[in-house]
């Protein structure tokens, strides 16, 4: 569709309803979860595994065919974590995989199709249990992480660096740089003085965007009506 032809009464009762879902199947899989999270497709978002948590303002967005999956291992005497700090966005595609740990600084990006795993999950000689060898993933606060991104074992990446779509990370990447390429290279330099302009600063009053975001809605499905969304869904036309 070209437009949202839904009017605002019914995108309202959808996404409450959406919230509904999210807080009633997704949020009890996490250990925790702070408030004002928002999840777009929850039933796209797959958490499996105890030992995940998430600090204020977790942002998932999925679909059908681009699923979220945060996935921790615990097996015998073992058990991995996840935590995922403050108003950190993740989108479709996204997996994070974890034996040991996986740490996500605040204000954290992830475009669709990034990877993270702590774990080679098997070994080169036995291939039937999980490789033990699994080493902790640190990313810093505001790490942006490209599309189709992997991020392997034991990969430490600085404060406010960015992974180039496509990259694979395998060693350490410090602060302040752009990486690209397959090995991952150092492909520019950022000022460390920026001035960034974060998550954190765009969610430090979740009320307020919610506010302004509705009034957006307001003014964009203005004059809608249901018979419009129906015709929308059953016969479209350029102008939907």
């Amino acid at each position: 569709m070209r437009r949202d032809s839904r009017p605002k009464w019914l995108f309202d009762y959808m996404t409450q309803f959406r919230d509904w879902w999210a807080k009633h199947f997704v949020f009890p899989h996490f250990e925790t979860i702070g408030p004002d999270a928002k999840f777009i497709g929850p039933r796209h978002i797959q958490v499996f595994g105890r030992g995940i948590n998430a600090g204020r303002a977790l942002h998932i967005i999925a679909s059908f065919d681009a699923p979220v999956r945060l996935t921790v291992w615990a097996g015998a005497g073992k058990s991995g974590q996840i935590t995922l700090g403050d108003c950190v966005l993740i989108t479709g595609g996204t997996r994070l995989l974890a034996a040991k740990n996986i740490t996500i600084g605040d204000g954290c990006m992830f475009a669709s199709g990034a990877i993270i795993s702590d774990c080679d999950w098997h070994g080169i000689y036995d291939r039937t249990e999980i490789d033990e060898q699994a080493k902790p993933v640190i990313l810093e606060e505001n790490v942006w992480v490209g599309t189709n991104a992997f991020i392997g074992k034991g990969v430490t990446i600085g404060k406010n660096s960015i992974v180039g779509a496509g990259s694979i990370v395998t060693k350490n990447v410090p602060a302040n740089v752009v990486v690209a390429g397959n090995p991952a290279r150092i492909v520019k330099q950022l000022n460390p003085d920026g001035p960034f302009k974060t998550r954190m600063d765009m969610l430090a009053d979740p009320p307020a965007l919610e506010r302004f975001m509705d009034a957006a809605y307001e003014e964009m499905l203005k004059g809608n009506t249901l018979l419009d969304w129906i015709r929308s869904q059953i016969a479209p036309t350029r102008n939907d």
